[in-house]
């Protein structure tokens, strides 16, 4: 008799703690919402998410507060929000380099893209191959071609050691055996100041920020690293075009995570919110003014496919080439 008490006890408290999770997850959200921008104020992403974040708030009617960690090229913040506490008052601002790629390639990085719930697409932008103003090459495969007349002559920059745009150059020379010398820095600001002085040969950086200084003549844009033209400059070709390059296909994404194991009713509701918000004509408009295409409609299931299918991608990619980030 006495272990039947405990039992319809332990039932009664079961019962009662799911009660109180249901209610706490059809009152979400009564409290405000963090959002993490992993990078430092003022950066590309920083726009992204404070106009996502403002939306997200009027919708919800609940503050949500956008929160700079900045710190080992956006690995920081993306741990913070994988080790919170997974109720949906948490979320991260994340990109295909610190979401999928940095966990793959350093120990910095103490999660992986399985630890974070994937709530929603944003949007995605492009890489540009620009070269610097006096190269004597107008396209990607006429780049190449001095590359392997001149095997480690020419010399590349990136923003980042181990980045998405480290990769991606690796990939090319992989795909088209050509000894480009890397030269890393911290930002695409120094890299493009380099590249039209003179410093470097090429650069592979964000498609938006180069596009006045490559209509003002300052560099040259030999192609976007991705199968199809982008949507920031249709005239610039694609390496797949410009070099045959299918297997080079390579763009930013960003999007809207929670850590692994928030509630489903929660992860339904941001989701639907956020694909509301990037229905709206302003928000389009204003993120393409940013360099920016909004993501077509997609449900959870696709996003994280989506994400699942990038991180098995960007591993193969790192498997063929010479791509070393201690480089």
């Amino acid at each position: 008799m006495k272990i039947s008490a405990i039992a319809r006890l332990m039932a009664a408290a079961a019962l009662l703690a799911g009660a109180a999770a249901a209610h706490a997850e059809a009152a979400y959200p009564d409290r405000p919402i963090r959002m993490i921008i992993p990078y430092a104020p003022g950066g590309s992403l920083d726009p992204i998410g404070r106009v996502l974040g403002e939306e997200l708030s009027r919708r919800l009617r609940q503050p949500v507060v956008v929160e700079n960690v900045a710190g080992a090229g956006g690995m920081l913040g993306a741990n913070r929000v994988a080790k919170a506490n997974p109720d949906g008052y948490t979320l991260l601002i994340g990109i295909t380099s610190n979401v999928s790629l940095a966990p793959l390639v350093t120990p910095q990085a103490q999660y992986q893209a399985a630890d974070f719930d994937a709530i929603s697409m944003v949007g995605t932008s492009g890489l540009v191959l620009v070269a610097r103003p006096d190269l004597p090459v107008s396209d990607l495969a006429g780049a190449l071609a001095l590359a392997r007349q001149k095997p480690g002559s020419l010399s590349y920059g990136i923003p980042g050691t181990g980045s998405l745009y480290h990769l991606a150059m690796e990939a090319l020379k992989s795909d088209t055996g050509t000894d480009i010398v890397a030269v890393p820095y911290k930002g695409a600001g120094q890299a493009s100041i380099d590249l039209m002085g003179g410093q470097i040969d090429l650069a592979l950086l964000g498609l938006p920020a180069m596009l006045p200084h490559i209509a003002n003549h300052k560099m040259k844009a030999l192609a976007v690293m991705s199968r199809n033209r982008d949507v920031g400059d249709k005239n610039i070709p694609s390496a797949s075009e410009t070099a045959g390059l299918e297997g080079i296909d390579y763009d930013i994404w960003t999007g809207v995570f929670a850590p692994k194991g928030t509630p489903e009713p929660v992860r339904q509701r941001l989701h639907q919110e956020i694909q509301a918000i990037l229905q709206s004509p302003e928000v389009i408009e204003g993120y393409r003014k940013m360099g920016v295409e909004v993501a077509p409609p997609q449900t959870l299931a696709q996003f994280s496919a989506f994400i699942a299918g990038q991180t098995d991608k960007l591993k193969s990619d790192i498997g063929r080439t010479r791509f070393n980030p201690g480089s």
